[in-house]
């Protein structure tokens, strides 16, 4: 079976060529081309990351970094599959050895690369799992771990149909660390040995936000912000429509909407000038601009990368993306450590944790544009109830803490200590 998923690899590898060379976005296209194909020059590592895109890099941040203090002269190699999350990895882990994108999952790529950085330890982050390359690193004697390990109800569903094959896969994974009970049930029932796998929680708790540097344009804003984070396509429209609503009813309310994906923001800022609302890219705020508030308007598209965690810092409610629409929803911490009130759709399952926060009276379930609207209004209009659910958030967060000192215990027991 690993040999046909080699050999349908390399056939997809050949249609994905074209789209890794003109591809917009890396700026280094050399390195990026190079490392996606296993071409790049790579020097011995000891302990390799993987975390996919922005969300994982952020999420695991706190482990990284108490891994590199607790193995000062391990040498650790942070690899990502997007340039989003590449430029983040840059940004917040310059203590990383090396920081490089995974190569694509077929055996001339992932094989060269695993015999020559050839790491005692690979950990990937939540479940993201390569058979051609594990099974490379497996070959040259390498520990390998799940770290924050998700699956959701619908890759489950998914990989129930290539059981045979998870089950051969799994098995090169030394230990299988789960955000819930729920996650390590799955990975069992996928094939995963039971004395392989336990319950760690979510790095996502262990969030340190604080100690980032605050953003200075978003300190110059005065006033209430409803902040719309992660949006998807379908959302924007809603979120649009409702602002439009809110502001009828309380004037002095600015919106700061943040599109997941940046290739959208154009279509956003259209979406948005097609309803005269005045709006700034967040690109377009400058200091002079800044210097007086009344002259900032009403919207300001987020098309930043890397400052959404911290613009929770100082909005007034936050809504969750990618939950209006059967995304699965986004990461509903970051504003709870801020202790801001948070609201979301229906679509929350890549958040199971989302019902403990509608149980605690720390977030509320909005279905469409008036639910939003109202829901709004009301915690704008009344500043108690608003910081009380904010407290709630903060409550949850503070009460599941302590995934990182867990992760870096069983770093432990596989590679000893520094």
């Amino acid at each position: 079976m690993l040999q046909l998923y080699n050999i349908l690899s390399a056939c997809a590898v050949l249609a994905y060529a074209p789209w890794i060379f003109f591809k917009k976005g890396p700026e280094n296209r050399t390195a990026f081309v190079k490392e996606r194909f296993g071409m790049s020059r790579y020097i011995k590592t000891d302990i390799w990351v993987h975390a996919v895109s922005v969300g994982e890099v952020i999420a695991c941040l706190p482990f990284l970094k108490e891994l590199k203090k607790e193995f000062p002269d391990k040498k650790i190699t942070l690899s990502t599959t997007t340039y989003t999350g590449q430029e983040i990895a840059r940004r917040d882990f310059p203590d990383a050895d090396r920081i490089m994108y995974v190569p694509v999952d077929t055996g001339i790529c992932a094989g060269r690369v695993a015999r020559e950085l050839k790491p005692e330890l690979f950990i990937t982050v939540e479940t993201e799992l390569w058979p051609v390359l594990m099974n490379a690193l497996k070959r040259e004697g390498c520990n390998i771990i799940v770290l924050n390990g998700r699956i959701s109800e619908k890759s489950f569903k998914g990989y129930k149909l290539i059981r045979f094959f998870m089950k051969t896969m799994l098995a090169n994974i030394d230990y299988f660390y789960m955000q819930s009970d729920a996650d390590a049930e799955r990975i069992e029932l996928l094939g995963a040995a039971k004395e392989k796998v336990s319950v760690m929680g979510n790095f996502k708790f262990d969030i340190k936000l604080d100690s980032f540097p605050p953003l200075k344009w978003l300190e110059r804003i005065h006033g209430k912000i409803f902040l719309a984070a992660s949006t998807h396509d379908g959302e924007d429209e809603i979120i649009l429509d409702a602002f439009l609503s809110i502001k009828k009813k309380y004037d002095r309310i600015r919106l700061i909407i943040a599109p997941r994906h940046p290739e959208r923001f154009n279509n956003v800022a259209e979406m948005i000038d097609n309803r005269g609302i005045n709006y700034i890219r967040r690109s377009n705020l400058t200091d002079e601009r800044l210097a007086i508030d009344d002259a900032l308007p009403d919207v300001i598209l987020l098309d930043t990368i890397g400052e959404l965690s911290r613009a929770f810092s100082k909005v007034s409610v936050a809504f969750i993306g990618g939950s209006l629409v059967p995304v699965g929803g986004h990461n509903i911490l970051e504003p709870a450590y801020w202790s801001r009130p948070v609201i979301f759709g229906p679509y929350m399952n890549n958040f199971p944790v989302a019902k403990d926060f509608i149980e605690g009276s720390a977030a509320v379930q909005v279905n469409d544009a008036h639910d939003m609207s109202e829901t709004v209004t009301a915690l704008l209009l009344h500043d108690e109830k608003a910081e009380d659910m904010g407290m709630n958030a903060k409550d949850i967060i503070d009460k599941n803490t302590g995934a990182v000192q867990r992760a870096l215990e069983l770093v432990r027991r596989l590679i000893g200590t520094a």
